[in-house]
């Protein structure tokens, strides 16, 4: 263990948190347990709405729908979100707070969707509700008031891993256009085995025994074979060339360390423009988990301040485009 190495700010969560298991038949009990942790959100400037739409196989799924409701001139930024859990746990209403944090601090729209979970809806159902959300963001941006010029995606952990796909599969798909992604401490190898996820073997909120489960649950039949493609397991990519600008940070002590730090070095290798954090002591989910820590709120500010400066930057490139027209 590297208990030793936990920064002692964020030790006392850490002890408390109890241990996760992830067998099938107790996942009912788990995702209702882990639902009825979600906060009632205060009164605030952002309205919600929840929204059903279609996803590729013409079944029903939701998407959440967060909005100031102040009077704004013009289109905002569209950001969607994808909420973590292993591929297998949470939901979209339970990141409210997040998702209300990053309207208010980035002046935008959000779209959460509310995609389906393994093992009962494995790849590709999970990253192909994420891009029927994004092409309802964009589809649909006059209505909702959004710039498709400042569109933007992010997502934590297994969300990450979804990002990190969905920004491949809209490339390759041409459409829709994603001009910045966010997948915070991503779940992208299914191999498992980086030097990473074999130093986090147990503990530590998410480790490599939980990783196994949940890569066994998503990818289903082709998981242990080599015919998994790079939407599924973005590490598999081959060509990380023209995607969106990235930002991402992980705890060093997170069992995707590895895998994060090779994804990030292949896209700047690949051209792309990379801002990446990687914070000593920190474990899986450090700064949800520790929201008054100090580390926790300098690397969640870092974060909603890179949404913000994303949007700004390619307000910027705009303006200079038009003036040079």
């Amino acid at each position: 263990m590297v208990l030793h190495r936990v920064n002692p700010e964020l030790l006392g969560t850490l002890n408390a948190f109890p241990a996760l298991s992830l067998e099938k038949e107790i996942l009912p009990q788990i995702r209702e347990a882990l639902a009825t942790l979600t906060q009632p959100l205060e009164q605030t400037e952002v309205s919600i709405e929840e929204v059903a739409i279609q996803s590729y196989d013409n079944e029903e799924i939701k998407v959440r729908v967060y909005k100031p409701t102040k009077e704004i001139e013009g289109k905002l930024p569209g950001f969607l979100w994808i909420h973590g859990g292993g591929y297998v746990l949470g939901t979209a209403e339970a990141d409210d707070a997040l998702c209300v944090n990053i309207v208010n601090n980035a002046n935008c729209v959000v779209v959460s969707v509310d995609y389906r979970l393994a093992p009962e809806y494995p790849y590709p159902a999970p990253v192909e509700d994420c891009y029927s959300a994004l092409c309802y963001l964009v589809n649909n941006a006059d209505e909702l008031g959004v710039d498709t010029d400042k569109i933007g995606v992010g997502g934590l952990s297994a969300g990450g891993g979804l990002t990190a796909g969905l920004t491949l599969l809209a490339r390759d798909r041409q459409f829709p256009k994603v001009h910045i992604q966010f997948p915070l401490y991503p779940m992208i190898d299914d191999s498992n085995n980086t030097p990473s996820a074999n130093e986090i073997t147990e503990g530590m909120i998410w480790n490599q025994q939980l990783n196994d489960l949940g890569w066994k649950y998503y990818l289903g039949e082709l998981h242990g074979t080599e015919n998994i493609p790079a939407y599924a397991a973005p590490a598999r990519a081959t060509d990380y060339s023209n995607l969106p600008i990235t930002y991402t940070f992980i705890g060093q002590l997170d069992p995707f360390r590895s895998e994060t730090l090779t994804y990030v070095t292949k896209l700047a290798e690949a051209g792309v423009d990379v801002e990446f954090h990687l914070y000593p002591g920190a474990y899986h989910s450090f700064e949800g988990l520790n929201p008054h820590a100090k580390m926790a709120q300098y690397a969640s500010n870092e974060f909603l301040n890179a949404i913000k400066n994303g949007f700004e930057r390619l307000a910027d490139k705009a303006a200079e485009e038009n003036t040079a027209v």
